[in-house]
């Protein structure tokens, strides 16, 4: 998926799954890289990363906001998912709660490796990268998987990472709000 995502999307559009089977065998496990990631950070350094800069801690808001970081990460992948199955249809795709799951989860994976650079509270903004990749690969997959004809899938493709980074905003809002 990170260095061949072409080919990757390919024969992941050909697996047969569902979406209780794509979360406990690849979101659950995967996503959890980096609020686990986080949480070691704060522990070890006393401080969590922001994007402008870091902040203080304590061991309980770390690991307080470490668990919300997991579950709005479960909960982005879930709603995009879904937001990407109601999206097909306008372009003339076809709705498809599977395949926008696996489109949702397997976009997220250079996000959730980035994501190991919240060990070091001063690199966890670098993570960024991974978010914009995350972003390239929904872009990338959402045509395939959601059977969108050629004529339409760049627009779909388009409205697809808007989609995702609306959610992935979101999900950060009300993280903050808690």
């Amino acid at each position: 998926m990170l260095l061949q995502p072409q080919r990757e999307w390919a024969s992941i559009n050909g697996e047969f799954s569902k979406v209780p089977a794509i979360f406990l065998t690849y979101v659950l496990p995967v996503s959890a890289i980096p609020p686990m990631a986080y949480i070691l950070g704060a522990l070890l350094f006393g401080e969590q990363g922001t994007m402008f800069g870091t902040l203080e801690t304590t061991r309980g808001a770390a690991i307080q906001d470490g668990v919300i970081r997991f579950l709005g990460g479960l909960a982005s992948v879930f709603i995009l998912g879904v937001a990407l199955e109601f999206l097909a249809p306008v372009f003339s795709g076809q709705a498809n709660r599977v395949q926008g799951m696996k489109v949702a989860a397997y976009a997220s994976t250079p996000a959730w490796i980035f994501g190991v650079l919240a060990i070091v509270p001063r690199l966890g903004r670098y993570s960024i990268v991974g978010t914009l990749w995350t972003l390239y690969l929904v872009y990338a997959g959402a045509p395939l998987l959601m059977k969108v004809s050629k004529e339409r899938a760049m627009p779909f493709g388009l409205v697809a990472a808007v989609a995702a980074a609306i959610v992935a905003l979101l999900i950060e809002g009300l993280r903050q709000l808690t």
